[in-house]
């Protein structure tokens, strides 16, 4: 994997519940945003912003069926602004809502 592209995977990784921007991670690997974009994309299969989303859901998931906390607090937790935009991207990546999904995670783990 380049190197740069290593670099703003793991700055993504590390912070991905504040805002970045993708001409932030392009400034921090001395690319230009379209050039840090097209390679990422290469890479990743995804662009920084799309794996930014990705990371936050799986996050968002995770907390889903590790706690108790509700739903605005899991989307401070991941850096979610707007509850109608969080609870339709969940939806397409799982096919449920983050309350049903949290409520099938809750049943299968008392039928374990």
């Amino acid at each position: 994997m380049d190197q740069r592209v290593q670099r703003v995977k793991t700055m993504i990784e590390s912070s991905f519940d504040r805002e970045l921007s993708v001409t932030e991670m392009a400034r921090f690997v001395d690319l230009s945003v379209s050039h840090l974009q097209h390679l990422f994309k290469n890479e990743m299969d995804l662009s920084p912003a799309h794996y930014v989303q990705a990371l936050r859901l799986n996050r968002a998931k995770e907390l889903l069926e590790s706690s108790s906390l509700n739903i605005k607090q899991i989307m401070i937790r991941i850096g979610a602004k707007d509850r109608s935009n969080f609870e339709r991207r969940f939806k397409q990546a799982y096919r449920l809502t983050p309350v049903q999904y949290r409520k099938v995670a809750l049943q299968s783990q008392e039928q374990s």
